[in-house]
């Protein structure tokens, strides 16, 4: 920061700043982004038909809702490599670090609302601070969020200026402290935390730029604004940075705190050559244009087809109004009794023929509001969220299984990239702004408590490690999962090719297979996989005899003989049971008084002499004997046959 500037100047050069930015913002941007909240919010924007009803059809919602909760609501993995040959390649540690802060300062529901202002509205903007002895993040409205005009999305590093403001009690400004640069632990007067503003007390107590905030924007709009009370001790404070200077301003005219760039500083503490800094907001597009900084949003193309939807939803259902109660006509005569006519059934007037009846309106196409399922298929197919994210597709009866896939591999493509912008635009940005404060404030060796998949670990952090520059890569739970699925098909395959091969170690492919696919360790697998040894040792006990109280091998084999030939003929199935020695069955008793009454009725019935059923001891079998080969009583010689002669 330049040297003995005027604070009038410093004044001056944030609100030009601040007033640039908001014009060329307020000519079209604003209105564009007041029109997605109200689509967002389910509120009417571009009406065409007016009628009796006004139904809004969700469908701008649904949207944003439904791309939110695939791209968010979990930690993404976040890796530190290094970018040179001699760096520490042991970033463990690192990551652990960043997890950390992640959970400390609970970014995920951040994030979450952070993704949900960029697909409403295409852009949306976090800032990073360092609170004390920790990072954290805020969501910043995009309304409120200023930026020089110049920047673009792809060269937003290389912009002039950028900044937000807020409003904010003054109590709330005097007890925010920051650290004090000049604290000596020696001293015992000295403080280690100061206050982070100074010339609250210059500042008027109630303060009205005439320029909205995103919250005094909503209250308006939804019929609620403080009153008089409620803004008294209100202070604006427009937060300004470069790449070589921050300035906070408050109610546009005193300086409350001016620092150097950041991370300039610490470039400059390491002794890096030509040191520059960064700005500490993360900005995000959900569909970035090379020459603009700010982008169109999921609801954007779809604006006016669900401004159509909705009149074409008013139109059906006043349609099906007017036809239950339909306007009417009256003899001019007959007006006297409009006082006394009700609508109820059955209700009797003494008027002439025709003086009453239902006013004539034209008939409408039969298929006229299957307009409103070709308007949703045309949303549905311009944005492909519901085949993005719910694996659905919007075909037809007509459509080919070939079609089907087609279109959810098209999806899948198109959602891939969404994923690739987030993982490499903002979540990119935060971890690369995070690793930076961690080089400026964290000076001292930490443990961190490292919560794994083999429970909690400590891990010391030393600061020294990691002197260098490290680029983060991002995999939010999208691409895992994708991974994933693509691991375990390819796994699949390789089992099913490997299976039964000879040359193959069936049991080390089971290991592999296993290890990889559920990410286990080696000493995890041993304990579920099967040695040799004991497959061996399994296999001779089998073969011994039974212990005490088992059932030897050869009545194991007659019970099952007897359940499988469940529909042989009831007389077998006695037999059978008898000789596995399973107590008879009441209901075998039955079938086979029942099967001789019917084989002495068809033998009367053929004219054949009725021969009285015979009473046999059971048939000897031997263990594996099919019923089907059992020995058949020769009734006329009393004497037992086999299946191949006497």
């Amino acid at each position: 920061m330049a040297k003995n500037t005027k604070p009038e100047d410093l004044v001056n050069e944030v609100v030009e700043a601040f007033n640039a930015s908001w014009t060329y913002r307020s000519a079209s941007w604003h209105p564009k982004w007041q029109d997605m909240n109200k689509l967002y919010n389910s509120e009417r924007v571009y009406v065409g038909y007016k009628g009796i009803s006004d139904t809004f059809v969700p469908m701008s919602y649904s949207l944003v809702e439904t791309m939110v909760a695939a791209t968010s609501g979990d930690k993404p993995m976040v890796e530190y490599v290094p970018t040179k040959y001699a760096q520490n390649e042991e970033t463990e540690a690192l990551n652990a670090l960043f997890s950390y802060y992640w959970d400390l300062d609970q970014w995920t529901p951040k994030l979450i609302q952070h993704n949900r202002g960029m697909f409403k509205l295409g852009t949306n903007v976090l800032h990073t601070y360092w609170n004390i002895d920790h990072p954290e993040l805020e969501v910043i409205p995009l309304r409120d969020f200023f930026c020089d005009p110049s920047a673009t999305y792809f060269k937003r590093d290389n912009a002039a200026y950028m900044g937000h403001r807020f409003m904010a009690n003054k109590k709330q400004l005097e007890e925010e402290l920051v650290i004090n640069p000049d604290h000596d632990e020696k001293d015992p007067k000295s403080k280690a935390l100061i206050p982070k503003y100074k010339n609250l007390d210059k500042l008027k107590d109630k303060y009205d730029s005439g320029d909205r905030t995103d919250k005094q924007e909503k209250d308006t709009e939804n019929g609620s604004s403080p009153d008089e009370q409620g803004t008294k001790g209100m202070i604006e404070v427009i937060c300004y940075e470069t790449l070589d200077k921050i300035i906070y301003v408050g109610n546009r005219e005193q300086v409350i705190y001016e620092h150097d760039n950041y991370f300039k500083e610490r470039q400059q503490f390491l002794g890096l050559e030509n040191p520059t800094g960064m700005f500490s907001y993360i900005i995000d597009s959900y569909s970035p244009d090379e020459s603009q900084l700010y982008g169109k949003s999921v609801i954007d193309p779809i604006a006016k087809h669900q401004e159509l939807l909705n009149d074409l939803t008013n139109q059906n259902i006043d349609a099906v109004s007017w036809s239950i109660d339909p306007e009417m006509e009256l003899d001019p005569q007959y007006a006297s009794y409009l006082g006394k006519m009700k609508s109820a059934t059955g209700n009797v007037y003494p008027f002439k023929p025709g003086s009453y009846r239902a006013v004539q309106k034209p008939l409408l196409p039969t298929n006229v509001f299957n307009e409103r399922t070709n308007i949703k298929n045309e949303i549905r197919e311009t944005t492909a969220v519901d085949e993005i994210t719910k694996g659905i597709s919007a075909a037809g009866a007509d459509t080919t299984a070939t079609e089907v896939k087609a279109q959810v591999a098209q999806s899948g493509r198109r959602f891939a990239l969404v994923v690739s912008m987030l993982e490499n635009g903002g979540y990119y940005q935060l971890a690369k702004l995070v690793f930076q404060m961690i080089q400026l404030y964290v000076t001292a060796p930490v443990m961190l408590r490292v919560i794994g998949e083999k429970g909690i670990d400590w891990q010391k952090f030393d600061p020294e490690m990691f002197k260098g520059d490290y680029e983060p890569r991002i995999k939010l739970q999208a691409t895992l999962q994708d991974e994933r699925n693509y691991k375990m098909r390819d796994l699949k395959e390789l089992y099913t090719a490997m299976l039964g091969n000879p040359f193959v170690d069936q049991q080390a492919l089971t290991r592999y297979i296993v290890q990889k696919g559920f990410r286990l360790e080696p000493d995890e697998v041993e304990g579920l996989i099967k040695t040799k040894e004991q497959i061996s040792q399994e296999s001779q006990g089998k073969q011994e005899a039974p212990g005490k109280g088992e059932k030897p091998p050869e009545q194991v084999a007659m019970e099952g003989i007897a359940k499988n030939y469940a529909n042989s003929a009831p007389d077998i199935q006695a037999q059978l049971e008898e000789k596995a020695g399973l107590q008879p069955s009441i209901v075998h008793e039955g079938a086979m008084e029942t099967f001789a009454t019917q084989q002495m009725a068809d033998q009367a019935l053929n004219g054949e002499q009725i021969a009285p059923v015979p009473t046999t001891p059971p048939i000897p079998m031997t263990p594996g004997q099919n019923p089907q080969q059992a020995p058949q009583i020769n009734e006329q010689q009393g004497m037992m046959e086999g299946p191949g002669g006497q």
